[in-house]
């Protein structure tokens, strides 16, 4: 008992990665990122010069998005148990080159069905970055420190979505989308160096947990996957990400495309706009999200859902404006408040995960996540408003169901709040809900 004891204590006295290193690593995380959002975007600044040269319909376009998702799905559970057992930067290494060669490789299709297929080729680079990535920068700093961390990581997710649009707009009115696509995918690809050459610090060794508490459910991992199904603030979270999923998958693909024909933005007027809003309202969402979560954490348990669900109620009413009105004075700001109050969830829902599960069984669970939210959200959104906006001649009808959707995802994220201090503190005692009721081993 003492000895083990003793363990636990000279491990948490030994701190696992030095601060100059967790930030290197944590800039680095971020750079990666970044580009990982804007390969991901890219397309939707050039949607309407795709669609011009292509002679697409609305569905089609949708198409494109989804066929990202798809493969980005089949990826991301096989992937993040992977990440949960190998190398994480090596693993993370090897997504970033795919991606970004598949990035590039869009720039040189000449028909939709290779266009398609370099899209769905992303996917699956991407899909083994977002949750590996996220448990290791978990992994660098101190749990207290864990809903700023994540959200400092994820602001990339705005910026770089943003730069995306952006240098799509521009540079596709210029020189042609293809172009677009080749100049973004080509830092991607340098990127797998810098990743390669990433250390990868202990599992869980930021949490109160003993070595032998950090590596217990290696022992059973389908119990942990069953655990986790079985964690009701967990189940909370998939349902509240699988409708923000739809509506953030949907506004990001089709916004530009919106503003250009409902709005009567030029396609170079329409991605600045997009591009410039969404990144300052989405950089002070998410950085906000994560302080703000973790004063409230302070306080209750429950604080970053908390946060979550205050951003989602108030960013509603704030999109239907956006999507209504017709002066530019006043669906602007509106745009800004929206993204602003929607990604407090981004810069939040990583912490309440981690918070929830084993250090062993984090990028899994984010993995699952991840899965769960885009099966049951964005990888059929673009789609199906292409499709309404085709059956309905109407974009702007097709959108409106976005902020009812982001409304609700409010009110199951308040209902989570309520339960996640039992999770926490089950946690806490090295049980799960899988293992309860048996004798521990010994």
């Amino acid at each position: 008992m003492m000895g083990r004891a003793c363990d636990g204590m000279s491990a948490q006295a030994v701190p696992a990665v030095t601060p100059g290193r967790a930030r290197y690593a944590l800039g680095v995380l971020f750079t990666i990122n970044l580009f990982n959002y804007i390969d991901r975007q890219v397309i939707s600044g050039v949607l309407p010069l795709v669609q011009q040269d292509l002679r697409l319909s609305d569905t089609a376009l949708g198409w494109l998005a989804s066929a990202f998702m798809i493969l980005y799905l089949s990826g991301s559970i096989p992937l993040g148990v992977l990440g949960d057992r190998v190398a994480r930067n090596r693993l993370i290494a090897v997504g970033v080159g795919m991606w970004g060669a598949a990035t590039f490789l869009s720039g040189l299709a000449r028909s939709y069905g290779q266009l398609f297929a370099a899209r769905a080729l992303v996917g699956i680079g991407e899909a083994s970055y977002g949750p590996t990535a996220s448990a290791m920068v978990s992994d660098l700093f101190p749990r207290e420190r864990r809903g700023f961390v994540n959200a400092v990581f994820n602001a990339a997710i705005p910026l770089g979505g943003a730069i995306g649009v952006m240098v799509g707009g521009l540079v596709g009115s210029r020189y042609g989308w293809r172009v677009a696509f080749m100049l973004v995918g080509l830092p991607s690809v340098a990127l797998t160096i810098l990743a390669w050459r990433l250390g990868d610090p202990p599992r869980g060794a930021q949490d109160s947990l003993s070595a032998a508490e950090r590596s217990r459910p290696t022992e059973g991992f389908f119990e942990g996957v069953v655990g986790l199904f079985r964690t009701p603030t967990f189940v909370m979270v998939c349902a509240v990400g699988m409708l923000v999923a739809f509506s953030i998958g949907a506004f990001n693909h089709w916004l530009p495309l919106y503003l250009h024909r409902v709005k009567q933005f030029s396609v170079a007027e329409a991605s600045f706009w997009f591009g410039v809003l969404s990144a300052a309202g989405g950089f002070l969402g998410v950085v906000s999200g994560g302080l703000v979560g973790d004063l409230l954490a302070r306080r209750t348990p429950a604080g970053h859902l908390l946060t979550i669900a205050g951003g989602f109620l108030l960013a509603a009413p704030a999109g239907i404006i956006m999507i209504l009105a017709q002066d530019r004075a006043v669906f602007l700001p509106a745009l800004f408040f929206a993204v602003t109050f929607l990604v407090l969830y981004i810069g939040s829902v990583n912490a309440v995960i981690h918070n929830v599960v084993h250090p062993a069984l984090r990028a899994t669970a984010v993995a699952i996540f991840v899965f769960i939210i885009n099966l049951g959200g964005a990888a059929l959104s673009p789609a199906i408003v292409g499709l309404i906006s085709d059956r309905r001649q109407s974009l702007q009808a097709a959108m409106l169901m976005l902020p009812v959707l982001v409304f609700f995802a409010g009110l199951i994220a308040l209902a989570a709040a309520t339960v996640i201090g039992a999770d926490i503190r089950r946690l806490g005692t090295g049980r799960d809900l899988a293992s309860e009721g048996q004798p521990p081993r010994g």
